[in-house]
């Protein structure tokens, strides 16, 4: 018998750690990168267009269902105040608020604020999704999608400036 093959592990079946993945979306916290807070498997295969297509017929106020809804909240704009006010009220409704991310179509910053400006002002992490429909923001936990399926729907809030 082999003295080294009892001691020590083989080191060809340990898994090889996988690189990151370049993120989708941009996620800064602070001015900052918040890889530290949330990952690209956070979000793995979301198809942002699908999911807020799925998410805007899942309306709280829907008729004829007991089942938990998303929250729909129309806005007037993207602007800082319209999100701090659609926080506000996610936050009185959610179980856990410290955990909601802002997901944001590309051009909800505009030319009057950063991403980073935006989350020192709201206090939470942002990612920006290209595949987003412009009108459309989602403030939600991280676990309350895989994919595009409504993991938790009582937990996602989505404003669409206009109607809902």
């Amino acid at each position: 018998m082999d003295s080294d093959s009892d001691s020590e592990p083989k080191r060809e079946s340990e898994p090889k750690p996988k690189p990151e993945p370049e993120l989708a979306g941009t996620i800064l916290k602070g001015g900052e990168s918040a890889r530290s807070t949330m990952t690209e498997s956070d979000f793995d295969d979301t198809d942002f267009a699908e999911l807020a297509d799925r998410v805007r017929t899942q309306s709280a106020d829907a008729p004829g269902s007991d089942t938990e809804r998303v929250t729909i909240r129309s806005l007037e704009s993207l602007d800082a105040d319209a999100l701090s006010a659609l926080l506000e009220m996610a936050e009185t409704d959610h179980d856990r608020p410290a955990e909601l991310v802002f997901v944001l179509p590309t051009d909800a910053t505009g030319a009057d604020s950063s991403v980073a400006e935006l989350e020192d002002a709201l206090g939470h992490p942002i990612r920006v999704e290209e595949s987003l429909p412009d009108d459309t923001v989602l403030l939600l936990p991280t676990d309350a999608v895989d994919g595009v399926e409504l993991v938790d729907p009582g937990s996602i809030t989505c404003g669409v400036v206009g109607t809902a």
